[in-house]
């Protein structure tokens, strides 16, 4: 008998072929589960969606950090909100400069399966610069006004405990979080799914900074394949302010982020610019 891995986001399904479950248990928050899958090696999985894997994980937390760190003019202080499997702070810690960073992670429970479970990701967690904050990032902005250069809102979707963070007052919260000229990037699921809110998302955005920039990445594991990000700033846009220096810095030890990908991201299909209203 096959085991299959699936998951199920409202009218599609995705099916992979497992070898086994390493682990499962329900937390204070989420039911957390490793499975072995036969192409795409270990995967967390949390409330049944699939968040990251062995093999295509570099793809979601390269473009998530890569494209605001390499466009601040100095990147010294980062926030990441969520990310408790790693993989966002061990991308943070590529650039040269970061002087501290915080995981802000509500689930405790998902940091230590994945230090088991996936050392890569965690590899950069022990590292002296990094201040682990187990509980609510919400909250942890609250009493930390104006004190990144990047804020990095690696959340699950807007369900369950991770609703609160594609809200007015969390991208308010970030506002303020953030140093003067900081930036923030926010993952936003897939432009195919009609309850992405994409508009919604970008309009709220707009409200609290002056810019708010869609991009997207092929993540082939993510619902729909096709992942999308908003990067938003009052001074900082990431194409003309992208430093091509520390974007062949970085590619020379990435596996997906290039100054040519870099780019072409942030161009907007035309049926999404009018969705967006940007075209």
């Amino acid at each position: 008998m096959e085991l299959w891995l699936t998951e199920t986001y409202g009218p599609i399904r995705g099916g992979w072929k497992a070898g086994g479950v390493l682990y499962s248990k329900q937390s204070k928050y989420q039911l957390v589960e490793i499975v072995e899958t036969e192409r795409w090696g270990k995967t967390l999985v949390l409330d049944g969606c699939m968040m990251t894997t062995e093999k295509d994980e570099f793809v979601y937390h390269e473009m998530l950090t890569h494209p605001a760190m390499v466009s601040h003019p100095a990147p010294k202080s980062i926030c990441v909100v969520g990310g408790g499997d790693g993989g966002t702070v061990r991308e943070v810690l590529r650039h040269p400069g970061v002087e501290r960073v915080v995981l802000a992670e509500i689930d405790g429970d998902v940091i230590d399966v994945c230090r088991k479970y996936f050392p890569d990701h965690t590899s950069k967690l022990d590292d002296p610069r990094v201040d682990i904050q187990v509980g609510d990032g919400f909250e942890y902005l609250k009493n930390h006004q104006g004190e990144f250069d990047i804020i990095l809102s690696d959340s699950t979707d807007p369900i369950g405990p991770g609703e609160v963070l594609f809200t007015q007052e969390y991208f308010a919260l970030t506002k303020r979080a953030l140093r003067d000229g900081g930036v923030l990037v926010t993952q936003s699921h897939s432009p195919w799914d009609p309850d992405s809110r994409l508009r919604n998302i970008r309009d709220v955005l707009l409200h609290n900074f002056s810019q708010a920039h869609w991009y997207g990445a092929v993540i082939p594991t993510y619902p729909y394949g096709w992942w999308s990000f908003f990067f938003a700033s009052d001074k900082v846009h990431p194409l003309e302010s992208a430093r091509i220096e520390r974007m062949q810095e970085i590619t020379q030890n990435s596996k997906y982020f290039t100054p040519a990908v870099h780019d072409a991201a942030f161009a907007v299909p035309a049926f999404l610019a009018r969705e967006l209203g940007v075209a």
